[in-house]
């Protein structure tokens, strides 16, 4: 369904309340004062059977009888009239509707039957049992919140409203507003990747927090989940994680999906919103370091413990910003992190203090520490430290971010509330506002490990598909659903995985026991397959296992391991070796193998040995089950499509290789740009771009296979190494309604008729993806490429706004 819909419900032109009511108590009463309370500048049409007049405005007695169509329409009337209700609105053009009322006795039932007739017509649905839409810059509080909060660009999104209800509490005491609040409901048509995808590309919108328990689109949701996080941060807090084995091992599939997607995931409600302050500042955190200041010998010792217990350092001081603080320090006070500035410190000595710490180019962060007393002012130290961080950024531009922490409750409260308006975080304890600074830090390691290139190495890893999948065909064949040891031994060494048959327990060169791990292929419900490791034997603590989504690259492999208790274990068990990329790969190794053979159901390796010289797999089972299904469909993450790859013959003799593009891919992809001229810049990209960063070319071959696809076409000539010749993209809405097609061929590779075999093999993509229509916007100067396109059949027209581009179309059918 189309998700352009989706900004009806947060910016409707028109809103029908069908179930208004005055009747105290009522969901109708209630959502009539909100909608008339709020400010909303759009039309308001109030339904109901009994009254026509409703706190002193006109009411209608049914929908047909509107003056207008709403184009969006808040339902709270009893569950038997609501299908009729939903199909009238679908046919009057109704864009998305609210279902506040609950579902009765029938539950499911009546959902998918309320969902079936919005679907019917395109009718975006919120609900049963939804909450409400709160949407505080366009006046509308569609919802059953007894707050409307003040506008902001944080989004909220959970599925039960009432988990929504203490954080609009706690937001609006420390001043922090909304963009959207969202709350899904029950069985709703939408699910939290629409959502994302609409909130990603809000310009109201700096940081998306989600609240939820279960997830019922996996592939959707991580696909939105990661293009939104590569945009602004993304966090998450699940509920109901249970203290048993089997919610543990759930809790930890739902954590790498959260790692793997770039969500930061929090613990607390209350977390949600203080980390959220801190991200939605433009404030770079590289590292770790921390200084600190404050009042208070004690409670910066305090802090700095806490610093330093989560994973995070404490700032070294240079020679010159030590000498600079010994002129203003108290007597008796080193220039040390922390800094103490004594109890008597005032403005003065707090902004000198600040001032001289923001020029240390070795910080990461400041946090100011203030404790109340009766011979200094905390709002006029506030206004102190405000200045001082105005003026330094004035001075010496990028600087250190300065959180703030005041301790008390009367006395600080203004000083606390000065430095939020001017969007300083502040909190109530140092351990609060140290937390806050370490997740800082954790978002902006995240978002770095999402743009890493992982090593093209191939020969470390080659998986012999022509082996594995005839001989699992066999073993179905022979109406078995094991493997034999043997067909086991020979099905792993396909991936590189050695089976060490019948041996003894390996010994190092050093002879110290071995590290002994085990790997299992588990089933989410929601996530489908994913590998969870630990240590081998009878130990069954979930805290000490992990879980890794396939399919794996090495980079990923090593994400999901460096901060587990087993990652950490490796680390400190390698000596010769390096236990922990060598475990990495064997993940990665596993991983493939179940991405490529989908009849593989059953697999664990265990025991493991881990020693001083490597890896080694002591025993192995594995299971298999027949299946007609794709072995990427059960995946939560769509695989490399390897069945896009293609080898073509060129006149000239050499080979052409048209395969989708690869992570490891990004390299060649820098290089290759370096060689276009200026012009053929221009062409593509319609502007000058002087260099492709890392950045931007992480994101061209870290894509998501399931949003987008990217055709590198490499050519092959006798005795010399595989070259690159050009890169065709289609990009789609996430409607699949349109798709955007781009063509670059490097100046050797044109005129052999590369040009019209990608984009012949984008438009059979697009096709088979059900994408309707296909468009390419062209420079008119261009007319090799625009002739190309009149030549496969588009329609080429002026782009109307822009007179130097060309919009060439393709309905496909």
């Amino acid at each position: 369904m189309p998700t352009r819909r989706l900004r009806s419900f947060c910016k409707p032109a028109s809103i029908a309340l069908i179930g208004a009511s005055e009747r105290p108590g009522s969901i109708g009463a209630a959502l009539t004062r909100n909608l008339l309370g709020g400010g909303f500048q759009g039309e308001l049409f109030l339904v109901s059977r009994r009254h026509r007049q409703i706190q002193h405005q006109p009411a209608w007695p049914r929908v047909a009888a509107l003056p207008g169509v709403p184009e969006l329409a808040i339902i709270a009337i009893p569950p038997p009239a609501i299908p009729e209700l939903l199909d009238e609105l679908g046919q009057r053009g109704t864009q998305a509707a609210i279902v506040v009322t609950a579902a009765d006795a029938q539950g499911q039932a009546d959902a998918q039957t309320w969902r079936a007739a919005a679907r019917a017509h395109g009718l975006r649905l919120l609900g049963p049992g939804s909450f409400g839409v709160i949407a505080p810059r366009h006046g509308l509080n569609a919802s059953l919140s007894s707050i409307l909060p003040r506008p902001g660009h944080l989004a909220l999104i959970a599925s039960s409203g009432m988990a929504l209800t203490p954080l609009l509490e706690w937001a609006a005491a420390q001043n922090t507003g909304f963009s959207s609040v969202i709350a899904l409901g029950d069985g709703s048509d939408m699910n939290f990747g629409d959502m994302l995808d609409e909130l990603a590309h809000d310009p109201d919108t700096r940081a998306i927090l989600l609240v939820l328990e279960t997830l019922t689109h996996a592939r959707s949701f991580l696909s939105a989940a990661r293009a939104a996080a590569r945009i602004k941060p993304v966090l998450a807090v699940r509920v109901g994680r249970g203290g048993d084995a089997g919610s543990g091992q759930t809790d930890a599939v739902y954590a790498a999906a959260f790692h793997r997607a770039g969500i930061l995931r929090l613990q607390s409600l209350r977390e949600l919103l203080g980390i959220a302050q801190t991200l939605t500042l433009n404030w770079t955190v590289s590292d770790n370091r921390l200084a600190i200041l404050g009042n208070s010998r004690e409670l910066g010792l305090s802090a700095a413990d806490t610093l330093l217990c989560k994973g995070g350092r404490l700032a070294a001081f240079s020679l010159a910003t030590q000498t600079a603080l010994c002129a203003i320090r108290p007597a008796g006070s080193a220039p040390d992190n922390p800094l103490d500035l004594g109890f008597a410190a005032g403005p003065a000595r707090f902004a000198a203090a600040l001032d001289i710490v923001l020029r240390e180019p070795e910080i990461d962060g400041v946090l100011a520490l203030y404790a109340p007393n009766a011979l200094e002012s905390a709002t006029e130290t506030a206004a102190a430290l405000i200045e001082t961080v105005g003026h330094t950024r004035a001075a010496v531009g990028a600087q250190p971010g300065l959180l703030t922490c005041w301790l008390g409750a009367a006395s600080v409260r203004e000083a606390r509330q000065r430095c939020l308006e001017q969007r300083i975080p502040s909190y109530d304890t140092p351990d609060d506002a140290v937390h806050a600074f370490i997740q800082r830090w954790r978002y902006q390691r995240n978002r770095i490990a999402l743009m890493e290139t992982p090593p093209d190495v191939p020969e470390l890893f080659s998986a012999d598909v022509a082996v594995a999948r005839p001989l699992v065909q066999t073993v179905l064949a022979a109406h078995r659903n094991e493997l034999t040891a043997a067909e086991t031994q020979t099905l792993l060494a396909a991936y590189g995985i050695d089976l060490a048959l019948g041996s003894a327990t390996p010994i190092s060169r050093s002879q110290s026991a071995p590290l002994e791990l085990m790997i299992r292929m588990i089933h989410d419900p929601v996530f489908g397959p994913a590998l969870w490791f630990g240590p081998g034997g009878s130990m069954t603590i979930p805290d000490e296992f992990a879980v890794a989504l396939p399919p794996l690259n090495r980079v990923l492999a090593r994400e999901s391991l460096v901060y587990s208790r087993v990652g950490q274990r490796l680390q400190t068990a390698s000596s010769v070796a390096d236990l922990l990329e060598n475990f990495a790969l064997l993940l990665v190794k596993t991983a493939q193998l179940i991405t490529d053979v989908g009849e593989v159901t059953t697999l664990e390796l265990d025991p493991i040995f881990a020693t001083a010289d490597g890896i080694a797999v002591g025993a192995a089972r594995i299971g298999v089950t027949a299946t007609s299904e794709p072995a990427h469909r059960r995946l939560a993450i769509r695989p490399y499509p390897r069945e896009l790859e293609e080898t073509l013959p060129l006149p000239d003799g050499s080979t052409l290789l048209i395969r989708p593009v690869r992570p490891e891919d990004e390299p060649a992809l820098i290089a290759g740009f370096a060689k276009l001229s200026h012009e053929e810049i221009r062409m593509r990209f319609m502007h000058i771009v002087k260099e492709l960063t890392h950045a931007d070319a992480a994101r061209l071959t870290q894509i998501d296979y399931d949003r987008e696809m990217a055709l590198v076409a490499l050519r092959h000539r006798d005795g010399q190494a595989w070259e690159g010749c050009g890169v065709a993209r289609i990009v789609g809405d996430a409607d699949r309604e349109r798709a955007e097609f781009a063509i670059v061929l490097l100046r050797d590779a044109v005129g052999i008729g590369l040009s019209s075999l990608l984009l012949r093999r984008l438009m059979d993509y697009a096709r088979a993806q059900g994408i309707r229509e296909l468009f390419g916007e062209i420079l008119r100067g261009n007319e090799p490429m625009l002739e190309l396109c009149r030549v496969m059949g588009f329609t080429v027209k002026p782009c109307p706004d822009d007179y130097e581009v060309m919009i060439a179309t393709l309905r496909l059918t």
